[in-house]
């Protein structure tokens, strides 16, 4: 079981725009709204691709959590979220025909103690052996900066295996707990080590390698956008260039990549047939509108089309 956790979801409102113009007036079209937040794209994208064995986890509140529960099982996907007095939040993402992304995401409600623990004890009640976790995305207020490490030591300690996805802070509070594997894109982890300007594709490298050998982490992947990823591990190193696709929108790629590497964990599959499947749902991914999913077609057709490249 692939058991996804969105800690601060949200009902995504993604239009089309010509130009955006700051400070005037913008006419937006095309207006799609998703059920949205790391994990529940990563739900999505597991099912997209006929898996049946995923569920969705977190924290829903009011009529936004109500629209995103009604939406997870129109499309067959079960879900078992902790309800919270607050209302789930709305983003509004731009996307205009340049290919510029603008998003403005809301913070989100306030969680309190016993809604962490109720979560803590839910997720708990599905880890063991046969299970992957994939903790991704910002977190509520209310919730502490640890919450990720706290759940990836519990479940570990039970034998699951934990894909984490998030950035900032909770970067820096979760690697001690080992995760199987994360991934940062190339900003994420020159902010980690402070860095101010931009880093050759070698300091990523050691980068990677100081994580691992720091901390544990079996796989780094670091994502470079239009310049492809890297994946790292203690003996290997891949760069794999990005697919040559019509993008649409970015928005939801790296969720995609994590639900990928999630089925890698679960299928033991090996590093090269996790990365082949990670670029092909990425790239699919940013083929189409809002947060959807490619289809499992598509993504088996990108597969083919991936290079890989060891360093």
């Amino acid at each position: 079981m692939i058991v996804t956790v969105t800690l601060n979801p949200s009902m995504d409102k993604t239009g089309n725009l010509t130009n955006y113009e700051h400070g005037g007036v913008n006419h937006i079209t095309d207006v799609i709204r998703d059920a949205a937040g790391n994990g529940i794209i990563a739900s999505k994208t597991i099912k997209a691709l006929g898996r049946e064995d995923s569920v969705a986890t977190g924290f829903l509140g009011g009529i936004n959590g109500e629209r995103i529960e009604l939406i997870l099982e129109g499309m067959g996907i079960p879900s078992d979220f902790v309800k919270i007095a607050g209302d789930t939040r709305t983003n509004l993402k731009i996307v205009e025909d340049n290919g510029f992304v603008t998003e403005f995401n809301e913070p989100g409600p306030v969680v309190n103690p016993s809604d962490v623990q109720a979560l803590k004890e839910k997720i708990l009640g599905y880890a063991g052996e046969d299970t992957v976790f994939v903790f991704s995305g910002s977190i509520p207020r209310g919730c502490p900066d640890t919450i990720y490490a706290e759940l990836t030591e519990e479940v570990k300690s039970k034998g699951s295996k934990v894909v984490l996805d998030v950035n900032g802070d909770l970067m820096k509070t979760s690697l001690s707990a080992k995760p199987d594997i994360i991934k940062p894109d190339k900003q994420e982890i020159e902010a980690y080590y402070d860095m101010e300007f931009s880093v050759s594709e070698e300091g990523l490298i050691d980068m990677g390698h100081r994580i691992i050998e720091q901390y544990g982490v079996g796989v780094v992947c670091i994502s470079r956008g239009a310049m492809g990823a890297l994946f790292i591990t203690e003996d290997k190193c891949y760069h794999s260039p990005a697919l040559k696709v019509e993008t649409h929108s970015t928005v939801g790629a790296g969720a995609a990549m994590d639900a990928a590497f999630a089925l890698g964990l679960q299928n033991n599959c090996s590093l090269e047939d996790s990365i082949k499947l990670a670029m092909a749902i990425s790239a699919g991914s940013v083929t189409t509108q809002g947060t959807k999913s490619a289809s499992k077609e598509i993504v088996d057709a990108l597969s083919k089309q991936v290079e890989l490249i060891e360093l």
